[in-house]
């Protein structure tokens, strides 16, 4: 791609000016499209990431925008890249890629843009000259020697084969030599006619054929240490020298010099010569550096440090080796130093203070279909939802590109798209708007609305399909998804309740290790659980701030807590099943079509109604004409229009003679609602009553007797509303703002009016429970995101305790003749808080105001405030619902870090109410003190700054928390003692039970086995990666699943090693198992030990006896309840025994009975 049209601050500083730009609320795409302009406009730049996640990311997004040719030797191209460098003897493989990266920085063409991780920066690299030295520029038609040349390429590390597939493969046939070389993405054919180079060929791997002619190659050692010249004498002095200063033994050396003697040219950098390099010493000196969430980088380069000390250990410990650390890599401190001096576009994911002297690129990130399309009817016809969004994006000004990762996916594609008369493009054009359809790797989404550009890869653009839910006992689902899972982090284990995530770890037993998940319980107590029963795991979801106790291993408390929530959950369910039935049967009020009097009142809304606000109306006036009752979610950003939508169909009800019911959670929302209300329905004759405490006890009597009689046409209270007193004999109609607000027994009574009567709840940023409710298609959602028009976003900056900037902030607002709120998180302490804040502004009116004042005081209060007698209001967060105070437009959040995401947004959204220009402050005591969790919550709300971003809030909130559920508030007991998504699981399959829908029950079998059966780290590195790869391979809904997965791993890792593919079969053996019902299995060569528990309803004991008398050589019972099975001999190859053992069950799984529960002892 090119050209871009970048913003005035980008643009000067592209053209030279500043050494020093940073960037704020961006992410890979724009950090991507930042560092190519920088290369675009001449400029040499090192653009550094955290880790292996956002390295792939960015090299994705830079291959799309660069338009490398994939094709070109790597020192041909304008983007080369270092991958995460794990401490680890050197190999062919991962030394391939980075001589290759080394090669093209000393001699290749300029301007150059080179992508690492942080991690690259510690350990010592090859000399420049080394590497300046090291290579063979060959071409056709050249006279050479090839033995002398077969010499050389084995001191550079290449290792003879009989076929070439790999890097570092070298293979000789006659007069045909093939290699695989650095900096090539297929291996060379090079083809003699005696000592004459007659033809170059790129050649594929997989099938051996030629591809490509080549007039010239270069080729490069595979190995960081080549043997050649006077390196092996200079090697031997530098061990002598380390070992003479008492840094290495003497046994340390002469194991060294041994592999020397051998001929092994496999050594640490900084092991096999004293002038290894750091790897700043390959930059160019004019380089700009692009620094990736740059908070993050100190901490990924200490943890580097920590990897390379183990490592060290580690060598010490099992071979005995020890290996000085200051040779092998430098200090962190060295390490940070890289890019201190140079001119610098520094990418910030949290930023401190109000000026933040810098530029906002603002990026939305979309991780799958939901994320784009989210509302039920897109997601029960996702194609359509898909067609319609390209059409639109289709005349939109700016740019979408579709990626996939073949030709072949995007052929497949586009023919999906044929007879929709879409233009899109099959190559990039950079003046073009509209659609383009490119082969590119990347699977996620981001929008960047500064450079008016969508991306959308191909986990964006494509529904999964819907997996089948495996049916456990139990119905635990085990773990959801791993981004941000960290050591430390809550779990919740099926048996044995709640533990801490120790890491993934690997664990030799007897011969063979693999990987364990490691559980840390109470007293000290560890499990380490095979990654092949990872679903009996899941994330513990509870309540914000809450500590709960561990669970013991061997304890009865997690199987008397389960049970007692069990119980309670009995209940709900019934509850539940009744509630939705009867809605489904119960016949409603079908409204007509509105009359004149509906439009002229329509009219008198005095602005221009949104396409939101319009689109809202119609949703809620359709299910108003349906004849069962409505129950519909209207989600709108604060000030956006909701209450306009709520007038209409409450006017709309009063038309057809109907009563309407508004609930609000606090007095002064219903006195501001019953004042906006009679505003504009008394012209129209409509009887408006308000109950509340505001009203004196004499006028509630009068107003709860006309609305008896239907007299009042619409009501407006808080839950007084809801008392036994109050009877509405045409109620067709309730709305509901900010129904999270109430309380459990208001809750109860709500229920009862959902099951005859329409029901409209308003909500901005719904909590989790309701969005996820509303998600699934129970409820309607109706979601307004346009702003009104004048209204300006909200300044929102993060900022320290620091009095100072604080005082500063409260002066600027009251001399302005505005009011402020400042909100701390406990009521303990708010008397200091005022105290404090009376102190920063000695002039003001301070008042204060919290939940556990009086109902009275507080209502007091709220008053005072809202008829400006008081000029700050120090308040908890009971400020957060619906009020309206247009004259409040500085917002102060006293230690934010205790406040949930959607708390957050509703507290900001208590400012700017009116034109003028307001401001939020999130303070913090360190921001460096932060755990992650909080840092990612307020990293979040300060990206969303924009107006309408509500319900992306939501969509964040859930991802963060987890989702939730209609039922019970999230402080609930039950829901704190096992977990939000363990409550969920045990509620649905509590409904199921009600409902009669209950499955066969499926085991999680127990494997025992002795052979390699994982992930190996050097095939996947990054630990995070690994744990998501075990959970996706786990939970796949089938083989053709699994198979997708096993492409991705292939595409993205290359050949699949014997480990995994053990791994795979593994699992498939185990769905079987699970699907016999079968408790545990030992696996061993040649044969495997099946065991049942007592109860069983799929294998009948006469079944399993007639299916062994049919095999007498191969299979026999043993006591009690057991099988064995033996194959004829065992095979070589692990996987192929476990094909052969589940082919051998799979048809004892063809000979079920019809369901019943027996014993299956053997007798």
């Amino acid at each position: 791609m090119s050209r871009y049209s970048l913003p005035p601050l980008l643009a000067e500083f592209l053209n030279g000016r500043g050494n020093h730009l940073r960037i704020f609320k961006s992410g890979p795409a724009g950090q991507a499209v930042a560092a190519d302009a920088l290369l675009r406009s001449g400029h040499n730049v090192v653009l550094i990431a955290p880790g292996a996640s956002e390295y792939r990311e960015i090299i994705a997004l830079l291959r799309l925008f660069s338009g490398d040719d994939l094709s070109l030797p790597v020192w041909d191209r304008r983007w080369v890249t270092l991958g995460t460098h794990r401490p680890e003897l050197p190999e062919a493989g991962g030394w391939s890629g980075r001589m290759a990266t080394l090669h093209a920085m000393v001699h290749g063409s300029r301007p150059k843009g080179l992508l690492l991780t942080a991690d690259n920066l510690l350990p010592f690299w090859p000399g420049v000259d080394t590497v300046r030295n090291s290579f063979t520029a060959l071409a056709r038609g050249e006279e050479l020697l090839l033995d002398q040349m077969l010499e050389q390429l084995v001191s550079w590390g290449y290792r003879r084969r009989k076929v070439v597939s790999e890097p570092g493969e070298m293979a000789v046939r006659g007069d045909i030599l093939d290699i695989f070389a650095p900096g090539y993405t297929q291996p060379l054919r090079l083809d003699f006619f005696g000592d004459t180079l007659e033809s170059i060929r790129l050649f594929d791997a997989a099938s051996q054929r030629s591809r490509q002619e080549l007039e010239e190659i270069t080729l490069l050692p595979v190995t960081p240490t080549p043997m050649t010249g006077s390196r092996p004498d200079q090697a031997r002095a530098w061990w002598r020298e380390l070992r003479s200063t008492g840094e290495m033994g003497a046994l340390d050396e002469q194991g060294l010099c041994s592999a020397l003697d051998a001929e092994e040219p496999w050594f640490l950098p900084g092991l096999y010569s004293k002038k290894a390099v750091a790897l700043e010493e390959f930059f160019p000196s004019d380089a700009v550096f692009v620094l990736s969430s740059a908070e993050n980088l100190r901490q990924r380069v200490e943890d580097a440090g920590e990897a390379w000390r183990g490592f060290v250990e580690r060598r010490q410990r099992d071979a005995q080796q020890r290996w000085p650390l200051v040779s092998l890599c430098r200090g962190t401190d060295s390490a940070r130093n890289a890019w201190i001096g140079r001119r610098q576009l520094v990418f910030e994911d949290l930023t401190l203070g109000v000026e933040k002297n810098g530029l906002d690129l603002v990026e939305a990130r979309y991780s799958d279909f939901s994320d784009l399309f989210w509302r039920p009817d897109q997601a029960q016809r996702p194609w359509a939802a898909l067609v319609e969004a390209l059409r639109e994006w289709t005349h939109q000004q700016g740019q979408t590109v579709l990626c996939f990762r073949t030709d072949r996916s995007r052929a497949k594609f586009l023919s999906l798209l044929e007879g929709e008369t879409l233009d899109i493009a099959l190559e990039y054009q950079p003046e073009r708007n509209g659609l383009f359809a490119l082969t590119a790797p990347l699977t996620k989404g981001f929008e960047l609305p500064w450079l008016r550009m969508r991306l959308l890869g191909e986990d964006v653009i494509q529904p999964r399909r819907e997996s089948r839910v495996r049916v456990r006992d139990k119905r635990f689902q085990g773990l959801d998804r791993y981004d941000g899972l960290l050591e430390g982090d809550l779990l919740v284990h099926r048996d044995y309740g709640l533990a801490r995530f120790g890491g993934l770890q690997p664990l030799r037993t007897g011969e063979v290790e693999n990987d364990y998940l490691l559980l840390q319980f109470d007293a000290e107590d560890k499990l380490y659980l095979p990654v092949d029963r990872i679903n009996l795991v899941q994330r513990f979801k509870g309540p914000e701030g809450t500590s709960p106790a561990l669970d013991k291993l061997g304890g009865t408390r997690w199987a008397k807590t389960t049970a007692r929530v069990r119980k309670a959950l009995e209940k709900i369910a019934h509850e539940l099943v009744e509630m939705y039935a009867v809605r489904r049967v119960t016949k409603g009020f079908a409204y007509g079509e509105p009359g004149e009097m509906y439009h002229e009142f329509e009219s008198g809304f005095g602005f221009d109604a949104t396409p939101d606000q319009e689109k809202a109306v119609r949703e809620v006036f359709t299910d108003m004409a349906r004849p069962e009752p409505m129950d519909r979610l209207v989600c709108g950003d604060v000030g956006f229009g909701k209450t306009e939508v709520a007038l209409r169909a409450a006017f709309r009800a009063v038309e057809e003679g109907r009563q309407v019911a508004l609930l609000c959670p606090t007095t002064v929302l219903a006195e501001q609602h019953y004042q906006t209300f009679k505003k504009r329905m008394d012209p129209f004759g409509v009887n408006i009553g308000l109950l509340s405490r505001f009203v004196p006890p004499k006028r509630q009597k009068t107003v709860v007797a006309a609305a008896s009689r239907g007299e009042i046409d619409v009501l407006i209270g808080t839950h007084r509303l809801l008392s036994k007193d109050v009877d509405l004999p045409n109620l067709g109609l309730m709305i509901l703002d900010e129904e999270q607000r109430f309380g459990v027994k208001h809750k109860e009574r709500l229920k009862h009016f959902r099951k005859h009567i329409d029901v409209l709840t308003l909500t901005a940023t719904p909590i989790p429970r309701t969005l996820q409710l509303s998600l699934s298609g129970l409820r309607g959602l109706s979601v307004i995101e346009t702003p009104p028009q004048d209204r300006k976003p909200v300044q929102t900056a993060l900022v320290e305790r620091d009095e100072a900037q604080l005082a500063e902030a409260l002066k600027l607002e009251l001399d302005r003749g505005g009011q402020v709120f400042w909100v701390h998180n406990r009521v303990q302490g708010l008397e200091r808080v005022a105290e404090f804040v009376q102190k920063l502004a000695p002039e003001a009116r301070v008042g204060m105001a919290h939940g556990q004042l009086p109902e009275r005081a507080l209502e007091d209060v709220m008053h005072r405030f809202w008829h400006k007698e008081l000029d700050v209001l120090v308040a908890t967060a009971i400020i957060e619902s619906g009020l309206d105070f247009p004259n409040v437009n500085t917002l102060i959040v006293d230690q934010a870090q205790m406040f949930g995401l959607g708390q957050l947004y509703q507290l900001r959204g208590r400012v700017g109410r009116s034109e003028r220009q307001a401001y939020a402050y999130f303070v913090v005591s360190s921001l460096e003190a932060l755990p992650e969790t909080s840092k990612r919550r307020l990293r979040i709300i300060l990206d969303m700054d924009y107006l309408g971003a509500g319900f992306r809030v939501a969509m964040e909130d859930l991802r963060l928390r987890g989702a939730g559920n209609i039922l019970g508030e999230v402080q609930s007991g039950n829901i704190a003692k096992v977990g939000l998504d363990l409550f969920l699981e045990m509620l649905e399959e509590e409904v199921r039970r009600v409902r009669g829908e209950e499955r066969p029950v499926r085991t999680e079998p127990e494997l025992g086995f002795a052979f390699k059966a994982h992930i190996p780290g050097e095939y996947v590195p990054d630990a995070k990666e690994r744990l998501g790869y075990y959970r996706a391979l786990s939970s796949a809904a089938d083989d053709a699943a699994r198979k997708e997965i096993e492409a991705e791993l292939r595409d993205r890792f290359g050949a699949i090693p014997e480990s995994v593919r053990n791994f795979l079969s593994v699992l498939e053996l185990k769905e079987l198992l699970a699907t016999l019902q079968v408790q545990r299995a030992d696996l061993y060569p040649g044969r495997a030990v099946i065991s049942w528990g007592e109860e069983v309803t799929v294998v009948t004991p006469e079944h399993l006896i007639r299916w062994v008398a049919q095999r007498p050589e191969s299979a026999k019972l043993l006591p009690p309840g057991r099988l064995e099975v033996r194959w004829a001999s065992p095979q070589p190859d692990t996987a192929l025994g476990l094909e052969y053992l589940r082919n051998e069950l799979q048809s004892l799984a063809t000979e079920f009975t019809e369901p019943e529960t027996v014993r299956t002892e053997a007798e």
